[in-house]
């Protein structure tokens, strides 16, 4: 093998095909750098109003507003700067020039101090541009002229390198600029140039793998990227695994992943875009996290992911974003996993148009479909939820949640300590529990459905200590409680409101426990529920508020009339529960539901009001038409049920008529 082929250049050249990368870049950035300001000192003054002066120093000299800024350290003794650091100027040119031929020479040199040497020579320009600019700014605080107009003492005159600082009356804002970070990177090359030839020298019988290791050192240290490369995985691609393909791909390329079923947990620590195509599997074995993603922007998009762990501690996941940003998990199949996506301290993750399924397991051992926790800014959009514990969003403020369905789950929404959070048009059905709100802030719920949610314990929507909570044209339906209030709002300056929302077909439309208040509720559509409210405990009713700019809610039970056609009732809207206020003080009363006594015990409270209990709730403005845009669907919803009914009624009329007739004939012969 000759030396042409274990990576290095023959005759005069000494270093490997990757060490005259690095020597050469290193050189034109320093040739780049001396075009560049490498410095600037940004300062106003009271003189000349909203004019920054300013000046920038480098190789070539000082130049800029400095008789302006000359002017001003005069007020203060300073000297001015063209006084100071003469010879450095003068010299800086030259400077850079054996700089760039000390990179240059790299090529050309064996192993040895001399080769070190030279390395040492350029890696230094940068640290001795620091310490010469800081010495002669401290010179200059340190050597005022006392006769001076404003006579500043020394420690009253601050300097700084980087940052914003005072001299007297001035506000300065000092910074290093593009050419001083062109010379930080050209040392890294040359530092990273030793490391590479030392490696090189270690391994020279193995020139493939040294020759990628140079090559991999270059594009460390920040060498101008090349375009993203598309690497494919498949069983007659170059590379048969996901984690191989990993292994050689390099920041912001893309790996595509060919049909087939791929036995392994893949890691992200780069970022990448992962595309399956369709049939393309990953299959963890029931172990650990199937795909984890520690470094961002990265896409993992296009993959049926199943069988992770079952280790809750662990939170084993089919994807899992972890301290990263700005990553996406888009359509996706995610399978027999325990936490299906997972987002945590990863700002502004994407989770857009996936299927989760959980693992088949009791509720309380199942992870969350779901879940992004300290992942501010985030999207969650168009997923379908099945068989996992919740969708939970927690420590994560200004998400938006949109167009997602959950089902079967104990939280359809598990929400906790966020806020400005958006969730619009989502289908939460058949869970313990629709959506849970809680300790939250600035939350708007617009034209989601919580349907289905029954068990003792089961409500459409809890909220508790929300505040500033705008609940809009969302549906309440077929839960065992429709919305459940309890210290809401938590904070004296806030309230929280329900507008245009159709509860009904509950057990309780709106549970409100005592500690709630300051909560408006209109143009709310109440219907077919057991019981419209339930006042929990000695809730005031009038701490609360069930209407607003003259109009309340629509109520199926309100009996009232309209004599000026304006929609409004013309007599207030109150709810006396005198049998469900029995029920609650002797809950065996609650037998006699629905039947003959119960019916005849609230036409007495009514006519006779000795017995009428206290008011449940006032609405001053009832509704006697639903508010538009409600009533076509809610129509639509209720026709079926009512024909049934009707239906019903006719069968049960007809049965009576053939029975009675049956006896009339029966008894005259």
């Amino acid at each position: 093998m000759n030396r042409a082929e274990d990576g290095t250049r023959t005759g005069w050249v000494r270093a490997s095909r990757g060490g005259v990368v690095l020597s050469l870049y290193a050189a034109i950035l320093l040739g780049a750098s001396v075009l560049l300001p490498w410095w600037r000192m940004e300062s106003r003054a009271p003189q000349y109003g909203m004019r920054v002066l300013w000046v920038n120093v480098s190789p070539n000299g000082v130049d800029g507003d400095v008789k302006e800024i000359d002017g001003l350290g005069h007020y203060v003794g300073m000297q001015p700067m063209v006084s100071m650091a003469k010879v450095e100027r003068a010299v800086a040119p030259f400077a850079i020039g054996f700089a760039i031929f000390c990179a240059l020479s790299l090529c050309f040199q064996g192993p040895g101090w001399r080769r070190n040497l030279t390395a040492a020579l350029v890696i230094a320009v940068p640290f001795g541009f620091v310490a010469d600019l800081w010495f002669w700014q401290q010179y200059a605080v340190t050597h005022l002229d006392p006769t001076a107009s404003l006579n500043m003492i020394a420690d009253r005159v601050q300097s700084r390198l980087v940052g914003r600082y005072d001299v007297a009356q001035f506000k300065v804002h000092a910074t290093f600029q593009a050419g001083f970070w062109l010379v930080v990177v050209a040392a890294a090359n040359a530092l990273g140039f030793l490391f590479s030839e030392r490696a090189h020298e270690r391994r020279a019988g193995t020139t493939q793998g040294s020759s990628s290791s140079v090559m991999g050192m270059a594009a460390i240290l920040m060498i101008p990227s090349i375009p993203a490369e598309t690497v494919h995985v498949g069983p007659e691609s170059q590379y048969t695994t996901i984690g191989a393909a990993v292994a050689v791909a390099a920041a912001g390329d893309e790996i595509v992943v060919h049909a087939g079923t791929y036995r392994e947990r893949v890691v992200l620590d780069r970022p990448l875009v992962l595309r399956g195509e369709e049939g393309a599997v990953i299959d963890g074995g029931g172990k650990g996290t199937v795909v984890l993603v520690r470094a961002g922007p990265s896409t993992v998009s296009g993959f049926a992911i199943r069988a992770s762990g079952a280790s809750l501690l662990g939170e084993d996941a089919g994807v899992k974003l972890l301290d990263t940003s700005d990553c996406t998990v888009e359509d996706n199949r995610i399978e027999d996993t325990l936490f299906g996506i997972l987002a945590r301290s990863s700002a502004r993750s994407r989770v857009i148009g996936n299927h989760v399924t959980g693992k088949d397991l009791p509720i309380p051992r199942q992870g969350d479909g779901i879940r992004l926790q300290n992942a501010a800014g985030s999207v969650v959009e168009d997923n379908v939820v099945e068989r996992s514990r919740d969708l939970a969003i927690w420590q994560s403020h200004g998400c938006v949640t949109r167009r997602n369905v959950v089902r079967g789950g104990r939280y359809g929404l598990h929400y906790m300590y966020s806020d400005d959070n958006l969730f619009e048009d989502n289908l939460f059905e058949g869970n313990q529990t629709g959506g849970a709100i809680m300790y939250s802030r600035r939350v708007t719920l617009r034209g989601n459905r919580f349907e289905g949610s029954r068990g003792p314990s089961a409500y459409g929507l809890l909220i508790k200590a929300g505040d500033d909570i705008l609940a809009e044209r969302n549906w309440f339906v077929d839960n065992s409680s429709g919305i459940f209030l309890e210290d809401t709002p938590s904070s004296l300056r806030c309230a929280c409101t329900f507008r245009k929302n159709v509860i009904g077909g509950n057990d309780t439309g709106i549970t409100v426990q005592p500690s709630v208040s300051r909560v408006l509720f209109t143009e709310n559509v109440i219907v077919a529920n057991r019981r419209s409210v339930q006042a929990l405990g000695r809730t005031r009713s009038e701490l609360n508020v069930w209407s607003a700019a003259g109009r309340g809610n629509y109520w199926d039970d309100y009996v009232g009339f309209d004599a000026d056609g304006d929609g409004v009732g013309d007599t207030p809207y109150r709810l006396e529960a005198f049998f469900e206020d029995l029920t609650d003080r002797w809950p065996a009363v609650g037998l006699l539901r629905m039947g003959p006594a119960s019916q005849a015990l609230e036409t007495a409270a009514r006519a006779f009001p000795i017995v009428q209990p206290r008011p449940v709730l006032t609405d001053e403005h009832p509704l006697v038409q639903p508010p538009s845009g409600l009533a076509p669907e809610l129509a639509a919803r209720r026709q079926p049920a009512l024909a049934a009914v009707g239906l019903l009624v006719a069968l049960a009329s007809l049965f009576i008529l053939l029975r009675s007739r049956s006896a009339l004939f029966g008894g005259a012969s």
